[in-house]
């Protein structure tokens, strides 16, 4: 049942972006006068469709992609109708800066989707972690990590890596991740005071990226009245940093410790205002196991329509800024492959999504179609990008590249993307559990 669930959610994923990535790509062309013959969902046999002026909109027998095909494109060796040919409505006869903006309309949509989404989101107004726009304050740190190494403690926050002020969790992350195996110049502060330090950074061993051995302050979010947390004297936004003990890395990893005590007095070291205090709670069985009543501190984003846009404008200006970085990280081999999500990785996050709900899978949807958009904006052929690098070409030199030419960069790009599929494939089938104790 699980597996159905990802193939079928992987299938909505998947359909949703390139639907709306062909879609930019048709209408433009029609908004130009061009001549479409097939807009296709899917690849293969057509199943049906309907006629759209002189375009056959159709949906074909396998559901993992879709094409627009216009008259007179570069691939287009056969055109369907040949007694039409030389009425200035095939692809090629169109000026440069026409066929350039029908290669840009597919990423600039994929854009436009995720900016759609997020801003729906930013209106509705959903619940996620508060660690990541806190500030970053350590809560745990690993044994034998760098960050241990360098003397970095549990309450102590990180002001500066490489130089750059994170403002919260999630930039002090983003900033580490894509440093696997670099020296790092770090301040942090504890107290009143701020110290300096340099270590290096691991590479997880899993995905490649960077990692110095710290997590997030666990914060509570709730006190439950009444519940053995509130006679112990916890409150709300205490940072659990240790239970009898043991670091507390995440909010749960609680309900696992809480369980094992046995209903024994558990010893809660919390870091509350910048003191570190011990507090004795003893756990209650609620019916439904041990408990202590406490939650994890959520946050509601929720904003007005103008709002929420800007908000989501933000966001993708972010996260494209971080795909980059990801991308010149791969190529100058400061990344592994291996952080790379293909089809495997993404049917696993669209079944996780699709049990969490349709919101998580629409979330899902924002953040892959704009990385499926700007992947397609990069200079290589035969995507998007490439075919548009090759009309700047043209525009600057006043004349078209020979078909030879065309056609050695098409076919150089083409087994450029087919390795990298193969990497990315390798990477998937590396990542399931049952290969990983096969290789260990």
């Amino acid at each position: 049942m699980g597996f159905l669930t990802s193939a079928v959610a992987f299938v909505v994923v998947l359909g949703i972006i390139i639907f709306v990535h062909e879609f930019g790509h048709l209408i433009t062309a029609k908004a130009f006068g061009m001549r479409v013959f097939i807009f296709s969902f899917g690849f293969g046999k057509r199943l049906f469709g309907f006629k759209w002026g002189e375009t056959d909109c159709r949906v074909s027998a396998v559901p993992l992609g879709g094409y627009v095909k216009l008259e007179g494109e570069g691939d287009d060796l056969v055109s369907e109708d040949t007694s039409k040919l030389g009425d200035g409505k095939d692809f090629l006869s169109r000026p440069r800066w026409q066929r350039f903006l029908v290669y840009l309309a597919g990423p600039v949509m994929n854009a436009v989707l995720t900016i759609v989404l997020l801003t729906g989101f930013g209106m509705l107004g959903l619940q996620v972690e508060a660690w990541r726009f806190e500030r970053p304050i350590v809560g745990a740190v690993d044994a034998g990590s760098p960050a241990e190494k360098a003397g970095i403690l549990p309450g102590d926050e990180i002001v500066a890596i490489d130089g750059t002020t994170p403002p919260d969790w999630q930039e002090a992350e983003y900033h580490i991740l894509l440093r696997p195996n670099r020296a790092l110049s770090l301040r942090f502060r504890r107290g009143a005071e701020e110290r300096a330090v340099s270590l290096r950074s691991e590479a997880t061993a899993a995905e490649g990226l960077g990692s110095i051995g710290v997590h997030p302050l666990v914060r509570v979010g709730q006190v439950i009245p009444g519940q053995p947390a509130e006679a112990a004297g916890l409150r709300v936004d205490d940072g659990i940093l240790a239970i009898d003990g043991k670091p507390v890395k995440s909010f749960d990893e609680i309900p696992t410790i809480i369980a094992q005590s046995g209903g024994r007095a558990m010893t809660f070291r919390v870091l509350r205002n910048g003191e570190t205090l011990k507090l004795s709670v003893v756990a209650k069985d609620s019916g439904e196991g041990l408990k202590v009543g406490i939650a994890r501190k959520l946050i509601v984003q929720k904003f007005g329509p103008v709002g929420a846009f800007r908000e989501a404008i933000g966001q993708t200006g972010l996260m494209t800024k971080q795909t980059y970085d990801v991308v010149r990280g791969l190529l100058t081999r400061r990344i592994s492959p291996r952080t790379m999500m293909g089809p495997l990785g993404i049917a696993k996050a669209s079944g996780d999504a699709a049990r969490s709900g349709p919101l998580s899978v629409l979330y899902l949807v924002a953040l892959i179609s704009l990385q499926v958009g700007l992947l397609n904006l990069l200079p290589v052929a035969p995507l998007d990008g490439g075919h548009l690098a090759i009309l700047t070409v043209e525009g600057a030199a006043r004349r078209d590249m020979s078909p030879t030419v065309k056609g050695w960069i098409m076919n150089a790009g083409a087994a450029a993307i087919f390795l990298l599929i193969g990497l990315v494939f390798y990477s998937d089938i590396t990542k399931l559990g049952f290969v990983q104790k096969l290789l260990q």
